[in-house]
């Protein structure tokens, strides 16, 4: 065993030294030539092998041509017509032959097991030229709606033609409305009017499922990086057809001026042994472990080496390519603590130099196993955020679970549910305090923050959250760690502390994201891991966003609220070290937020003030003069939140009643 660990070490290191940095890997087309590249340095051969269709059974080989190995590449021209056509390598390594698509493949048959020869422009939508990316000045301008392709249209009643339901197609439609009914607005036309500025697509590369077949995937088993999955297609045999649908997609959120971010599984892949990587490049593009096996730093098989040069030329060349060909707008990492923080670094300084420097980049700060990564290549967590760019963001899971309890422990209950002192919890006021500062600051007024939980320099490191796919929604944790009834019917209290939960993270610091439905209390029927349940279960329920259109035009109004108050988006630590936080006991909290960065603003403050307790709380208001007058406007109280105003509050205190919030300004004179 050793003696393979040694053997594998030896030939990682000379492949190192036969790397390749141009960026025509993969099928490139100019003038008539088609040309291949693939790098496989030790492989004794490699031939380019012809089909003429997609599916891996169907035995339609034309023909088997040599590669030359030049430039530690494999490649060979052709001149011949080859479009329409598919093609995968044939490699033969020392002791076994192998066959695989290329890595680097823009498009693919069915099911993703022999790449396309197809011409790219021909899948532009009409208009595309015209199309721009949709970005925001800083992340912490992001108000992120993160929803999975299927999910967000395969309601039979959402008014989405039935032959987009559930497809890439599917976000397209203008004018739907609940049962075509005219009235209650669904899918794009929805969304376009919820206020959200990105829309987070769970996985849309290729990923190993039958794309003819129903059964549901979130897609966290990736296939084909650099391609369309084609089950989001209205025809997956057609390899154009997956492309033109997602950029079709894209078009479509853009036009409503939404940025589209892709959710990227570089961490790991679905296959070990029989992954596309191994058979191109055996053991290189995977870590091992201190006896020469794969490490599952990942948790589900294995672990991609981020720190090897190649593997970190493809995650580079890949994100290019999604944000160049696919005007994509920003990326979330999965696991992105498998990766090592000096390639989430390159990846960056290069979209900066190419002139994105502001596509988002936010990920998982946690690997799911032991990693393999040796010194002195660091992990891409929240340990070593200080390691990072200040423009990588992390989620806050400091924020996730201090506002409503342990994802992982259904039972486990915080601030949300008054748990902090009526209920065991791992949570107090403090970590709410400084997780909604975006764990910058250790000064919070009356609360002294521990040094730990001061971990990010600026709120530009940070996405706080409430609830993502992962574990419970948010309404089925707060159903289920109070132990209320059935998930499936509305409760008051429960929605009041939804209204809490949504006043405090859009007056947080950070960039601020939500899962699709958190806005009309969606609910899974309690499934914490819904990733492979069934359509009926993971859907969009548009007639539940109707019955709860109280809670849909909360989030909506404090979507507001934040755009409107520059301080809350604040990309420096400026705001933040203003804020001052008011002691009070637990399940009560109190934060003042000064505008000192925005002239233009309406509102020379802001106050947040929630009681989730079962008791009422008298709180003092802060001093606050406007024309002689004690004189704060209602944005937001328990039920309803407009930037507008919804009222006035008079006086030196506020009479703060069990489950009840209240966001209230200094208008300017």
């Amino acid at each position: 065993m050793l003696d393979q660990l040694e053997e594998t070490k030896k030939r990682i290191e000379a492949l190192e030294n036969l790397t390749y940095t141009k960026s025509d890997l993969g099928m490139t087309y100019f003038e008539g030539i088609y040309t291949f590249k693939v790098w496989s340095p030790f492989a004794k051969s490699v031939s380019l092998v012809l089909y003429e269709t997609g599916p891996i059974n169907e035995p339609t080989q034309i023909e088997k041509i040599p590669m030359v190995l030049e430039d530690n590449v494999w490649s060979v021209s052709l001149t011949r017509n080859l479009d329409g056509l598919f093609y995968t390598y044939e490699f033969q390594h020392d002791h076994h032959s192998t066959e695989a698509p290329d890595l680097y493949s823009k498009a693919v048959g069915l099911n993703g097991d022999r790449s396309a020869i197809i011409h790219l422009e021909e899948t532009n939508p009409k208009d595309w030229e015209h199309d721009r990316h949709v970005m925001q000045k800083k992340i912490t301008d992001a108000i992120i709606w993160e929803v999975h392709v299927e999910d967000f249209s395969s309601d039979s009643a959402s008014g989405i033609r039935p032959e987009y339901q559930g497809k890439y197609l599917g976000f397209t439609q203008e004018g739907t409305t609940l049962n075509d009914a005219g009235h209650f607005p669904t899918g794009l036309n929805y969304l376009s009017q919820l206020g959200v500025n990105y829309v987070h697509l769970l996985p849309v590369y290729d990923f190993v499922n039958n794309e003819e077949d129903t059964q549901y995937n979130w897609g966290y088993d990736p296939k084909n990086y650099n391609v369309p999955e084609g089950k989001y297609s209205s025809n997956p045999r057609d390899p154009k057809s997956r492309i033109r649908e997602l950029k079709q997609l894209i078009q479509s959120l853009h036009k409503h001026n939404i940025g589209v971010v892709l959710d990227v599984v570089y961490n790991h892949t679905y296959e070990t042994e029989d992954s596309w990587f191994q058979y191109t490049v055996p053991d290189y593009y995977y870590r091992q472990d201190d006896y020469g096996n794969f490490s599952n730093g990942s948790g589900v098989g294995n672990e991609t080496a981020s720190e090897r040069t190649m593997m970190r030329k493809f995650m580079i060349d890949s994100i290019l390519y999604w944000v160049e060909e696919y005007h994509v707008d920003g990326f979330r990492f999965d696991l992105m603590g498998v990766h090592d923080t000096e390639t989430m670094n390159i990846i960056r300084e290069t979209l900066d130099q190419r002139g994105y420097e502001k596509v988002i980049l936010y990920g998982e700060p946690w690997a799911g196993g032991q990693l393999a990564l040796k010194e002195p290549y660091r992990p891409a967590d929240r340990e070593n955020i200080q390691y990072f760019s200040k423009n990588i963001a992390i989620f806050n899971a400091e924020f996730r679970d201090s506002i409503k309890g342990n994802v992982f422990a259904e039972k486990n209950a915080a601030f949300l549910q008054g748990a902090n002192i009526e209920r065991v919890s791992d949570f107090a006021n403090i970590d709410l305090v400084a997780a909604i500062m975006a764990n910058t600051r250790m000064d919070a007024g009356g609360y002294e923050i521990p040094e730990y939980k001061a971990w990010a320099d600026l709120p530009t490191e940070v996405i706080n959250y409430s609830s993502a796919h992962d574990n419970f929604t948010l309404y089925d944790k707060l159903v289920l760690s109070t132990d209320s009834p059935t998930t499936q019917m509305r409760h008051e209290e429960i929605v009041e502390m939804n209204k809490i939960s949504a006043a405090i993270l859009m007056t947080s610091q950070g960039g601020v994201f939500f899962q699709a439905g958190e806005e009309f209390a969606r609910t899974k029927y309690g499934n914490p891991n819904s990733y492979n349940a069934s359509i009926a279960i993971n859907r969009l329920d548009w007639a539940r966003a109707n019955d709860y259109t109280d809670l849909v035009d909360y989030y909506r109004g404090m979507i507001h609220i934040r755009k409107t108050y520059a301080p809350l988006r604040d990309a420096t630590t400026k705001t933040s070290e203003m804020i001052y936080f008011k002691w009070l006991p637990e399940n009560l909290i109190s934060y003042l937020i000064p505008n000192v960065i925005d002239e233009d603003s309406p509102w020379s403050s802001l106050l947040v003030t929630a009681n989730t307790s079962t008791q009422p709380y008298t709180i003092d208001l802060p001093n606050s003069y406007v024309n002689n007058n004690k004189e704060w406007k209602i944005l937001a109280n328990n039920k309803q939140a407009s930037a507008e105003g919804i009222g006035y509050i008079y006086g030196d205190s506020i009479i703060l009643g069990p489950r009840e919030v209240y966001v209230l300004a200094v208008e300017r004179p």
